[in-house]
């Protein structure tokens, strides 16, 4: 086990995540809730930041012992989140101080489209108290953007970097994607070292993957375009996580690479069972009420008037923590999580250790660790530790 790599245990310290659904063109392939608006400011806007407020008190109401826990990540998504205003991110920022517990070194972030980050929309959103920034480059090669159909102006999206590294905010990363029909690994490892020579501290490597409902489903299953170049990406997430360690990046999830401690907070209590609010159009959050989506419909979520949110649905602890918490590949400490699930402990560490004795694995205790070689084979395993017919060995 590689003792230098922090270990990962229940924190039970919540989070915040806020969906922001406006966008300049809707991509094809993106199965997340978003509108195309072009390159105007929603009309909407002032109206949908005030309905998060109205949300979080909501929200709130259902989360009775909000109050003596700390909160310490927040996270825009979107959509674009970087099409509004810093000065609305700054009001709600305060919002959220003034109404619950947010940790003073909490982890901030917000996604951008490269053609907003500029110098002076950093430094707002600096000022603002956003800490981190991901940025959707997706590529830097013209056809594999207008192949994925994404919005990109050429003027700027090469200085996106340059406005990065000079930004006072430090920890940034970015978004890249692999497998687009015609794109050689070559020209995603040029992408890839463009994006590090940047001084990245995090970067977030996706499979180009055909998703029901969306756009380009629609066209692969017609026969108009072509389906991911499954070759490239088999050989791509093969060698993809020798190459980042050698850049001093290590690999904290299946898509997710960070240097040492700068992994994503907020994204890592989805995989570990903490609770988050979800706030917004499309947003899903998870309290102890239980889990619950909000419409995907911008004008139902404003015009709802609190009639929307308040279904739970209840969660299942064991179904759910092995799906997520074993799609992380730093040391994980399961002592917390077996107590959702004591009755069957031994039998997952029974499993655990064969898997071990195979190679594709370390366990020592409690503390588990995959192989990063696993990652060829995962959905597999983790299917395999979540067979309901566990029985100790």
């Amino acid at each position: 086990m590689e003792t230098n790599l922090p270990v990962i245990q229940k924190t039970n310290r919540p989070g915040i995540y806020v969906h922001y659904p406006f966008c300049v063109h809707k991509c094809s392939y993106c199965d997340f809730y978003s509108e195309g608006i072009g390159l105007e400011p929603s009309p909407l806007e002032g109206d949908l930041f005030s309905k998060y407020k109205e949300e979080v008190l909501l929200r709130l109401k259902n989360f009775p012992n909000y109050r003596d826990l700390v909160f310490d990540s927040l996270f825009f998504g979107g959509g674009t989140p970087s099409k509004a205003s810093y000065t609305r991110y700054a009001d709600f920022i305060k919002f959220l101080k003034d109404n619950l517990n947010l940790s003073p070194n909490s982890e901030i972030t917000l996604e951008c489209n490269p053609e907003d980050v500029t110098p002076e929309y950093l430094q707002g959103l600096y000022e603002a108290g956003i800490n981190r920034v991901h940025v959707g480059i997706q590529s830097f090669l013209p056809r594999n953007l207008k192949f994925l159909d994404r919005y990109f102006d050429p003027e700027t999206y090469t200085r996106t970097l340059e406005a990065l590294k000079t930004s006072k905010i430090q920890n940034y990363g970015a978004d890249l994607m692999f497998g687009v029909p015609g794109q050689t690994e070559k020209e995603f490892y040029e992408d890839a070292n463009s994006v590090l020579a940047s001084g990245v501290s995090h970067i977030s490597i996706y499979a180009l993957t055909v998703e029901k409902g969306t756009e380009y489903s629609r066209k692969v299953s017609a026969g108009t375009v072509a389906p991911p170049s499954e070759e490239v990406q088999e050989k791509i997430l093969q060698d993809l996580p020798d190459f980042l360690r050698s850049k001093g990046f290590e690999q904290y999830e299946v898509s997710n690479y960070s240097k040492p401690g700068l992994f994503s907070r907020h994204n890592m209590k989805y995989w570990t069972y903490e609770y988050y609010l979800g706030i917004g159009p499309g947003a899903h959050g998870f309290l102890p009420s239980g889990r619950y989506s909000n419409p995907r419909n911008t004008s139902a979520y404003i015009n709802g008037k609190g009639k929307n949110p308040i279904s739970y649905e209840t969660s299942d602890p064991f179904e759910e923590i092995l799906i997520s918490l074993f799609r992380i590949f730093l040391p994980i400490d399961l002592k917390d999580f077996f107590n959702y699930f004591p009755d069957k402990k031994d039998a997952i560490l029974s499993k655990l250790k064969q898997k071990a004795s195979e190679g594709k694995c370390t366990l020592e205790g409690t503390i588990f660790q995959w192989n990063p070689r696993s990652v060829l084979f995962l959905d597999s395993e983790i299917l395999d530790l979540a067979d309901q017919e566990l029985n100790p060995l």
